[in-house]
């Protein structure tokens, strides 16, 4: 049988050892361009507004966190109970009430709490 010397690619016999060759000068190429990459690196001063930006995520994922391991109907009773005292009705009556005015759907414009 009669074995081929290489891969053709357009027209061109490319060998196995004309690929290793130019994947050693790809994986060098980008090592050079990585090393290069990692001198213009950018770093974040702790100040202020980092501090509190690091306290409202904290707090953002610990309320999340607390939400995620309660189970469904529980946070759902729950948060109909807090909106209940809200509008000044008991909680048993929400079901038989007629429904809530506009002014008692308002959203908060901050998720912080201010």
């Amino acid at each position: 049988m009669f074995a081929e010397p290489g891969i053709t690619i357009f027209g061109h016999v490319v060998t196995s050892f004309q690929l290793l060759i130019t994947g050693a000068l790809l994986l060098c190429a980008a090592a050079i361009l990585m090393g290069y990459r990692r001198d213009m690196q950018a770093t974040l001063r702790q100040s202020a507004v980092t501090d509190r930006l690091a306290e409202d995520l904290s707090r953002i994922a610990s309320a999340l966190e607390r939400i995620a391991n309660q189970p469904a109907g529980f946070s759902i009773r729950e948060a109909a109970r807090r909106s209940a005292e809200r509008m000044g009705t008991p909680a048993d009556a929400g079901s038989q009430a007629e429904p809530a005015s506009e002014e008692a759907h308002r959203v908060a414009y901050s998720i912080f709490g201010r």
